[in-house]
């Protein structure tokens, strides 16, 4: 069976709040060459994926992107800085006192402060994002070998064609080759 090596397959699994997408392409390349786009604090699951793919994809220039999405009621924590917030307002007080300045502190103003903010994401053990990401790859490798494998049919059906079409023409050719060599002679004959 011939495969293409240009493929895409996207896989997609919600579990516990999260959403889990991978997506693999690939394209024509001698070897197989692996790089992935994962969001920063899952960097860990590069070399489990190229192991994991390295299995079934022998050839190619693969990319593989990964989403994951925390829509869990506790995924984001922002607490308040409190010893940063406290400095910072005494020293708002003090600007308004000594240089006679209205004071017009408001909780609005303070919150284009990033640093009165501590924002923490939800920490998810590295095993549970592995076994859900690798899922979710079986299920985006599935796919994209379907497509390679629908692109490699329609890739030898193009070839079975063109080499059809050049056959019939060597034919035609052969058969008028006789008739053409006597033509020829014959116009050198006349002249």
């Amino acid at each position: 069976m011939i495969k293409s090596m240009t493929g895409y397959g996207r896989g997609k699994y919600e579990v516990e709040g999260r959403s889990y997408t991978v997506e693999i392409k690939s394209v024509n390349h001698r070897y197989f060459e692996f790089s992935a786009r994962l969001p920063r604090m899952y960097n860990f699951l590069e070399e489990k994926l190229k192991s994991f793919l390295a299995g079934s994809i022998s050839r190619g220039k693969v990319e593989v992107s990964v989403l994951i999405e925390d829509n869990t009621e506790n995924a984001t924590v922002i607490e308040i800085n409190r010893e940063y917030a406290d400095a910072y307002i005494a020293a708002l007080k003090n600007l308004s006192k000594e240089y006679k300045i209205k004071n017009d502190i408001k909780t609005s103003s303070l919150a284009g402060n990033n640093e009165i903010f501590k924002v923490r994401r939800q920490v998810i053990e590295d095993e549970v994002i592995s076994n859900a990401v690798l899922t979710v790859a079986k299920e985006a490798l599935d796919n994209f070998i379907e497509m390679r494998t629908v692109e490699g049919e329609r890739l030898l059906n193009d070839v079975k064609s063109r080499t059809a079409f050049i056959l019939e023409k060597v034919e035609f050719i052969e058969k008028r080759s006789p008739e053409t060599v006597k033509l020829y002679k014959e116009r050198i004959e006349q002249k």
